[in-house]
């Protein structure tokens, strides 16, 4: 039976109920197909890497939460459903026997969603995704229909064609509470990390991010009851729950009271994995019950530090102090929390100094884990409007939006050297030497963290040098066109 919260009042009657009422399902074989983001090396070359790598740090190794979703959905109204995964199967029409195809992308996996929809032109096609939902009249070149936002309240009608228009914007969005849990027997094996979204919007507007874009400005959550019973479920399906990830949250503790409900109600019913993970802003570290909570819980917490300087914060609009960051860090050390902190490289005020700035604040603070990208224009974010508006933008081409290659104008370096100290940066902090951090040692999880991001690093070194040296070579093609025409260079400084 089709879920209650799926329906419309004026779609209980009709060609979609059966003689006593009842509605019929929706009996439709569809594909779910992942692309793969294929900017660094042949998907079977990057499945044949990466596999063994993904395996030893315990991760879901390619099907991704959105996918899981998509399929547990479907599933409730009846569909036949087949996932198909880009990384680790060819693509193939006539190996597909289902009638229509579902694609969902982000923005480096656009380009190939489109390659893989152009295979389907005898089928009906249906892309959505954060990409999509940004650009529908672009994903609508390649597709029949496009979901703009959350698909769980037109799923129905869409699948069964009684929605037929070719951009489907979906107000209002979904009660979270009556989406149904994850449907893992789509995995050949049950995932060794369960991934949750307890909650979806950001009130924050910070420049660089399209969260609030797709899920809107106000947070929605589920509550705690129906968080403990997905929990529950899973652990009486599977057995014991080793790792739990709730990034899929802006926040996880946006709301502190019903973060703290959530953990408390987690205690209380023995589900105490090993980790958990979740991403939180800086002043979490304010609630001590909180903390005290975390600890018990084994988590991690993940920091959107960004900058350690106040000006680049400002620019991001982040709404954060820089002089709290040193002091978070240390009260959640002093409980036993460890830090993951996010970093980013390319504001207006950074400079190739910048990246030693942050790893000499790695070093002092003693992060137990971080990650430092490029800043990134992805369309929808205000960063993209106003570096369109400024002309700075010079790569257009999805596949470099993808936090690790430079594709706009920075202000105080060329994009040539801002891709080269970048690449130098990642190259030496995360060589395997770096995996000796005394730290990681004695800390397992971390250590396989950290040995995955080397390796990957390592693999991808020489996709990531082939990009920095087609910027040096465009840079000394437009500095020969502007000497000779007068004109300024977009390249360089």
């Amino acid at each position: 039976m089709v879920p209650h919260f799926y329906r419309k009042k004026h779609e209980r009657k009709g060609n979609n109920m059966d003689s006593k009422g009842a509605e019929k399902p929706i009996t439709k074989k569809v594909a779910i197909i992942q692309p793969f983001a294929n900017t660094y090396v042949s998907h079977r070359k990057f499945s044949n890497l990466i596999t063994p790598l993904k395996a030893f740090t315990g991760s879901n190794i390619f099907v991704s939460t959105t996918t899981l979703h998509l399929a547990t959905l479907l599933k409730k109204i009846g569909c036949q459903v087949r996932i198909y995964n880009d990384i680790t199967e060819e693509i193939d029409p006539a190996h597909v026997s289902e009638d229509i195809v579902l694609i969902t992308i982000v923005t480096s996996s656009a380009r190939r969603g489109y390659e893989i929809a152009r295979l389907f032109r005898d089928r009906r096609v249906i892309i959505g995704g954060v990409h999509a939902s940004i650009l529908p009249h672009e994903a609508l070149h390649h597709a029949d229909q496009v979901v703009v936002g959350e698909c769980e309240r037109v799923l129905p009608d869409l699948i069964a064609g009684r929605n037929k228009e070719r951009i489907i914007d979906i107000k209002p969005p979904a009660d979270l509470d009556e989406v149904p849990h994850i449907d893992y027997s789509y995995l050949k094996v049950p995932p060794k990390i369960i991934s949750l979204q307890t909650s979806r919007g950001c009130p924050f507007n910070c420049s660089y991010c399209s969260v609030s874009r797709i899920f809107g400005r106000r947070y929605r959550f589920r509550s705690p009851g129906n968080v403990l019973s997905e929990l529950l479920n899973y652990r009486e399906k599977y057995g014991e729950i080793r790792k739990i990830d709730l990034r899929p949250d802006a926040d996880f503790t946006c709301n502190v009271e019903r973060a703290k409900e959530i953990l408390r109600r987690m205690i209380s019913e023995g589900i105490i994995p090993k980790s958990i993970v979740a991403n939180a802003r800086l002043e979490a570290y304010k609630d001590r019950e909180l903390l005290s909570l975390m600890s018990q819980l084994n988590f991690t917490i993940c920091i959107g530090i960004e900058s350690i300087n106040q000006n680049a914060l400002d620019e991001y609009n982040k709404k954060q102090r820089a002089k709290d960051i040193d002091e978070a860090i240390r009260v959640f050390h002093d409980h036993n929390i460890k830090v993951y902190g996010y970093f980013i490289f390319g504001a207006d005020c950074d400079e190739p100094g910048t990246l030693k700035q942050y790893a000499d604040f790695i070093n002092k603070s003693d992060l137990d884990i971080f990650t430092v990208t490029v800043l990134t224009p992805y369309p929808g974010t205000a960063l993209h409007n106003r570096l369109v508006s400024q002309r700075r933008i010079f790569e257009f081409n999805w596949d470099y939006y993808d936090s690790f290659h430079v594709t706009f104008k920075p202000a105080r370096m060329s994009a040539y050297e801002m891709q080269k100290v970048f690449n130098d940066f990642y190259l030496e902090t995360f060589s395997l030497k770096s995996c000796l951090r005394p730290k990681l040692l004695f800390d397992i999880d971390s250590l396989k963290n950290q040995l995955f991001i080397s390796l990957m690093t390592k693999i991808l070194n020489k996709s990531f040098r082939r990009y920095e040296e087609s910027l040096k070579i465009q840079a000394a093609e437009h500095k020969r066109l502007s000497w000779k025409l007068g004109s300024v260079d977009i390249h360089s400084s």
